[in-house]
């Protein structure tokens, strides 16, 4: 019975989440204890997984309104490249590396005949 009460919580806290403006907020609306709230995060990898979507859902948005508003985001950047470093963290690709040494150089001055 434990167990139904603890997932609906989640539940409910997770969907308040998604329209809250903070953390806090989410937590006063759903009724969630916030030691539940760590402790889910540790224990319960499906919650946490569709925690840390909903966070970096909130993330992006925040960066797309503040480069819409011109205020510096490099905070928000920082965030994101550091939450999602498969999307944000795109390095360039490497040069392909020359496995055959280069021919004689010949200079236009020191053209052979």
């Amino acid at each position: 019975m434990q167990k139904d009460t603890d997932k609906t919580l989640k539940e409910n806290f997770l969907k308040t989440l998604q329209e809250a403006n903070t953390i806090a907020e989410a937590l006063e609306l759903s009724a969630f204890p916030k030691n539940m709230l760590c402790s889910a995060l540790a224990e319960d990898k499906s919650f946490l997984k569709a925690f840390d979507k909903i966070i970096n859902l909130k993330l992006e948005i925040a960066l797309i309104e503040a480069a819409l508003k011109s205020k510096t985001a490099g905070i928000l950047c920082f965030s994101l490249t550091n939450r999602l470093p498969k999307k944000y963290n795109k390095s360039p690709k490497e040069s392909p590396k020359r496995t055959e040494a280069p021919s004689k150089i010949i200079y236009e001055n020191d053209k052979q005949i």
